[in-house]
């Protein structure tokens, strides 16, 4: 497995966290899921893949939003030029989505996810293994849909 960045700015944690086995994915989501308040929407990218422009910006990415009280989260993803179509993307529902809960795609300007974007959080972990285990490739274990913006 390649080495996996997660970008973390919580009032009780900061990042990054470095993972290189699944273990080590499933230790950095329980890590997420503890951390509380999110400053900031956590990211995840391989940190093998190619860098853009100056700034040197992953050329792919997760970005999440997570509600363990309600056992539901959010992904967005972009990057995959493989499948013809990068992104971006965020999941999609497959079951019902539990009332009320609010997730969002910048937690900074308060956008939010489609309601339908709430997945349960092990499909999240699931993702989150098939993500880093692929080499930063959009998982295919979470239902997406098109997105406007990630």
């Amino acid at each position: 497995m390649r080495s996996v960045e997660f970008g973390l700015q919580a009032g009780n944690d900061r990042g990054p966290i470095l993972a290189r086995s699944a273990a080590e994915v499933d230790a950095a989501f329980a890590r997420l899921l503890a951390a509380a308040p999110l400053l900031h929407n956590p990211t995840v990218f391989i940190r093998e893949r190619p860098r853009i422009g100056p700034a040197g910006i992953p050329d792919h990415g997760l970005k999440l939003d997570l509600r363990p009280s309600c056992g539901v989260g959010a992904m967005s993803y972009f990057g995959d030029p493989a499948d013809g179509c990068p992104g971006p993307w965020v999941t999609r529902a497959v079951g019902p989505v539990p009332p009320g809960v609010v997730l969002y795609r910048d937690i900074d300007s308060a956008s939010r996810y489609p309601a339908d974007a709430a997945v349960p959080l092990a499909h999240i972990r699931r993702a989150l293994n098939e993500f880093c285990a692929g080499g930063g490739r959009r998982p295919a274990t979470v239902a997406w849909q098109q997105a406007t913006t990630w």
